[in-house]
């Protein structure tokens, strides 16, 4: 495989719906290498008036830490990619633009776009060579390896790729049928990474620091992109680089996922509606809480909570009771069964 990089890299996957810039502030906290913006509607941008909505101008937020943000745009209208590709590019406002045929949601694939779009590969390359005509950019790839076993069709792209001058890939290691269920075809990644000219990152099945380090050995790859084990573990970025340099892995214990807790808040509410935002938490809490004492009373008080100082004051009288009972680490049998499936 050519060297691109002297040091692998470990970026966040983008993840509809989650991968705002707040959450994406605390992965970089945490050392992630780069990101990308959630799912950019090409069809919607292409055609938008001159001033964004409100919906476009959330997407749009970037912190002046982030680090090798791409703009993800989704879309199977080569016009309309272009056009949006050309407006990304205008905003001057992130490092890179990344195609989105990877996403396997019914919703997107229903509308021809995502994976849907490695059921076609004519398109797909018509999509590619308008998007990179469009911009200046760098542009990178993210897609599966094809839509079903009978049909894997990601080493003809990622040679389109190549010869069009983009600057990654990233490979999900499933097919679209696959959804994220089933094992991650690591050795079809392997293949693919040993023959490309351009880095690629593998992406799936990642759900812990060793994880993706056994990861990128196994597939040869440049790097890993890291998707939902994220969601749990946003400091997964800070244990793979205890692990490289042999340091310990620390437990993040009570106060390190409270305090993450009313960070995420407080960003938040920075670029959404405060009770839009403070109701997102439930979900993260959900996430980081669980096997601390008495998560589940904490779960359910924030169903009655709008505000950003009640949430405050939830998770400081919380903390304050932990800390009272010397009870600040995880308890294994309080955590409930995973429910995740693999990324």
């Amino acid at each position: 495989m050519a060297q691109y990089t002297q040091e692998p890299t470990f970026v966040l996957a983008p993840m509809d719906g989650m991968t705002r810039a707040s959450f994406r502030s605390i992965c970089f906290d945490y050392g992630a290498d780069g990101a990308t913006t959630e799912m950019i509607q090409s069809l919607a941008l292409g055609r938008a008036k001159k001033r964004l909505s409100e919906t476009f101008a959330e997407t749009m937020v970037r912190y002046p830490d982030e680090r090798n943000l791409a703009a993800q745009l989704i879309g199977s209208v080569p016009a309309m990619m272009a056009e949006s590709a050309r407006r990304l590019t205008a905003m001057n406002r992130f490092d890179a633009i990344d195609i989105n045929m990877g996403c396997p949601a019914r919703t997107v694939v229903g509308s021809g776009n995502g994976s849907a779009l490695l059921k076609t590969p004519e398109r797909a390359l018509e999509v590619m060579r308008a998007v990179r005509e469009a911009t200046d950019l760098p542009v990178q790839l993210k897609l599966r390896l094809g839509w079903d076993e009978e049909h894997i069709v990601a080493p003809e792209l990622i040679r389109a790729a190549q010869a069009l001058g983009f600057r990654s890939v990233t490979l999900h290691g499933r097919t679209r049928s696959q959804m994220y269920k089933g094992p991650v075809n690591t050795a079809a990644i392997r293949e693919i990474c040993a023959s490309a000219e351009i880095p690629v990152y593998a992406n799936g099945g990642v759900t812990c620091a060793g994880d993706a380090l056994r990861f990128l050995r196994e597939t040869g790859a440049s790097g890993v992109a890291i998707g939902r084990a994220a969601l749990r573990q946003p400091w997964i970025f800070d244990d793979i680089r205890r692990l490289r340099v042999g340091e310990p892995v620390p437990e993040r214990l009570a106060p390190e996922r409270v305090g993450l807790l009313k960070k995420l808040a407080a960003l938040a509410c920075g670029h959404r509606p405060e009770k839009v935002a403070v109701s997102e938490m439930r979900k993260f809490a959900l996430f980081w809480l669980p096997g601390l004492t008495g998560y589940g009373e904490v779960l359910a008080a924030l169903n009655g909570i709008t505000t950003l100082d009640g949430f405050n004051r939830l998770l400081d009288g919380y903390l304050d009771g932990l800390s009272r009972d010397n009870d600040l680490a995880i308890h294994p049998e309080l955590l409930p069964p995973p429910t995740l499936d693999t990324v």
